[in-house]
Parts: C-alpha cells; sequence; structure tokens
C-alpha cells in the first residue's frame, strides 16, 4: 500500500479501488455485451438496439471479440482478494495491457465495415467510437493511479501460507 492516495481509494484488503475512469473504461469496451444483454430484455423489439448501434451483425461478432480482453479484467477484479488464483493474479497485474488491446482491437471494429466493403465511410459515430478508443488506450498508460491500481493485488494471509 502506498500513502499516495486517499484512504477511501482503498478497499478492506488495503489495496487500491477501480476508480471512476477504470469503471467508466469497463462499460464502453464491455458495450457489445451490455447492448445484446439490454436488447434480449426488451420484449417489444429484440435487435432494434442492435442495429442502432451495430451496422451489421458480423461486426457486432467482432466487438464481442474485441471485449474479452476486458472480460478477463472483470473476472480478475471479481476475484481480487486473498487466497485468489495466480490466473487471476496474472490477468490482474496485465489488466491495463488487457483493457489496451481490447481499446485497440475496438479501433478495428470501427473500420471493419469498410474493410469487409459493408460501408463505404465511417460515419460520426464511427469517429466518435474511434476517439473514445484512441482516448483509452492513452489514458491507460497515462494515469498513475491506474498503473498503481493493477499493480496492487492483496497478499496472501499470514493464516494461509501455514
Amino acid at each position: 500500500m502506498t500513502e499516495k492516495y486517499a484512504i477511501e481509494s482503498y478497499d478492506k484488503h488495503l489495496c487500491l479501488r477501480m476508480n471512476d475512469t477504470l469503471w467508466v473504461i469497463l462499460l464502453f469496451l464491455l458495450r457489445p455485451y451490455l447492448v445484446t444483454i439490454i436488447s434480449l430484455v426488451n420484449r417489444t423489439d429484440r435487435t432494434g438496439l442492435i442495429d442502432m448501434v451495430y451496422s451489421d451483425k458480423l461486426v457486432l461478432w467482432w466487438a464481442f471479440l474485441a471485449g474479452i480482453p476486458a472480460v478477463f479484467v472483470v473476472y480478475a477484479w471479481n476475484r481480487r482478494r486473498p487466497g485468489a488464483s495466480m490466473f487471476a493474479r496474472k490477468v490482474w497485474r496485465r489488466g491495463r495491457e488487457l483493457l489496451a488491446v481490447s481499446a485497440l482491437c475496438n479501433i478495428a471494429v470501427v473500420f471493419m465495415p469498410l474493410w469487409l466493403g459493408l460501408a463505404h465511410h465511417i460515419d460520426k459515430v464511427g469517429w466518435v467510437q474511434f476517439a473514445i478508443s484512441l482516448a483509452i488506450a492513452v489514458t491507460l498508460y497515462s494515469s498513475p493511479y491506474i498503473k498503481d491500481c493493477f499493480a496492487d493485488f492483496p497478499e496472501e494471509d499470514a493464516d494461509d501460507n501455514l
């Protein structure tokens, strides 16, 4: 535990909590999963929201693939406590890299309709998604809090090592 941050920034295991910036990043990177869940819950038009956000079903599938690294980070965050598996620890330590890969893959998803011949130009929504994904990649590597958060994982309890 470092003394750089306020006491409210730490959880019960004395590790840095994910801040609002990280939560917004995760929500953006997991949006294909969230859009799909919200669409399936909507009984009147199950595909309306999906069609509004994604130009083609194939692009949606590519977006699902781009979100997989962020899913791993959410898994590691959920397991972030003493006694966690080595897999969760390794995923958490690589969280910035995984989220950056997910953001860069989201940039590729923006250009996917162009490459597949489904569109002849990138629309305004695509450019906004491009800018947000690029800003996420920059934020992940420029924020000292995010760096420290992913470097922080609860230590094994002394009782567990006996």
